[in-house]
């Protein structure tokens, strides 16, 4: 049982959207289970919906104060290290802290206690049972958790701009009476006040990405998605703007590379179909021109479709191929452009399949995106 943040789920008659999404793991044994931080479309106050590995033991709970009920006893403790994180969140991977689990006499109610930093937090709930959770596939409620995540998207640019930057206040005020707010139209706000969606936002919202332990201002992530969706997906994530995109074929492990302004993702294919991607600052790029001519540019041609707005898809640079049984579903992104966000999966494990030239084809079920034949 597994959710994705910025999608509205259902706990009995009552419906959730998830705002946050964090994956712990004991730290001395093999438990692992996801919290997600559940809010409401005229309330942020959080509650915490808590999901073993196994989907069997399912608890919810509130913030509380440190004042533990009468009668409950201790029934877990340990420590716990974040090793996932999506969503309007505060934690990042390889946070840990300390925390106890009591319950009640009966064992229906729970406290749970957490010491972040120092600082003590509690939470008062009771277990659940899997059955009554369920993905809420009403149309409106998906509306109001896109206008949600789009307002909470504004509010955090309004923070971070400060009171100097007044039009975005102003703007949030109209927008946050407009229930179907498209993703796009936020990221066209965001580059106008010059506060681009980026690309390790992306990384983090969309579900399929798996962050690790940052060395040295480089962030690392993982993917069970082939290194040429990672590519394509990213390029629409930010809706098309980036500076270059291009096989690094000079490299051993010829990465893709995507460059933004402000950001260089460089993603690679392990032997096991994993995908790993190294986010940097990105720096001034001192290739020789005659390199660079070497790189092809099929990348950026589907970064152009993609800032023009081009609706048809994947299909126009990689070529078609029978479904493969074995490639995995992209899964639709939290924060997918609308033009390409339904394409489907390709596989990047070869190095021949994308278009020389701008030629279409019909949408695939499954196609293969590898290495460019442009500028061979």
């Amino acid at each position: 049982m597994d959710f994705d943040c910025w999608t509205s789920l259902k706990i009995g008659e009552v419906s959730y959207i998830i705002a946050e999404k964090i994956r712990y793991k004991e730290k001395t044994s093999d438990d692992v289970w996801t919290e997600y931080g559940l809010i409401t479309d005229k309330s942020d106050i959080r509650l915490w919906l808590s999901i073993a590995e196994d989907g069997l033991s399912c608890s919810l709970s509130s913030p509380v104060g440190n004042k533990m009920p009468k009668g409950y006893r201790l029934h877990d403790s340990g420590t716990e290290v974040v090793t996932g994180v999506w969503g309007d969140t505060d934690a990042s991977v390889g946070d840990e802290t300390e925390y106890e689990q009591y319950e009640s006499a009966d064992g229906n109610a729970t406290f749970f206690v957490e010491h972040w930093n120092g600082r003590r937090s509690s939470s008062a709930g009771r277990k659940i049972s899997a059955a009554v959770i369920v993905a809420d596939t009403d149309v409106g409620a998906r509306q109001r958790a896109r206008a949600v995540y789009l307002r909470s998207g504004l509010r955090d640019l309004a923070v971070h701009a400060g009171s100097g930057l007044a039009t975005v206040g102003i703007v949030l005020f109209f927008l946050s009476g407009i229930p179907d707010l498209d993703t796009r139209d936020w990221h066209d706000f965001r580059r106008f006040v010059n506060m681009p969606y980026a690309l390790h936002e992306r990384l983090s919202d969309a579900p399929y990405y798996k962050e690790g332990a940052a060395e040295n201002g480089t962030r690392l992530y993982a993917a069970q998605i082939d290194g040429g969706t990672a590519a394509l997906d990213l390029i629409e994530g930010v809706d098309g703007m980036v500076q270059d995109a291009f096989i690094e074929k000079a490299a051993a492990d010829a990465p893709l590379v995507i460059r933004t302004q402000q950001e260089t993702a460089r993603i690679t294919s392990a032997a096991d179909g994993t995908t790993h991607i190294i986010l940097t600052e990105t720096t001034p790029d001192l290739t020789p021109a005659a390199e660079k001519l070497e790189r092809g540019y099929v990348l950026m041609r589907y970064a152009e479709l993609v800032r023009t707005g081009d609706q048809r898809g994947r299909a126009v640079v990689v070529l078609q191929e029978s479904p493969r049984a074995d490639t995995p579903s992209a899964a639709p992104a939290d924060r997918a452009p609308s033009a390409t966000a339904a394409a489907p999966p390709y596989d990047c494990a070869r190095t021949d399949h994308l278009r020389e030239r701008g030629d279409t084809a019909p949408n695939a079920p499954s196609c293969t995106l590898t290495a460019p034949l442009c500028g061979q």
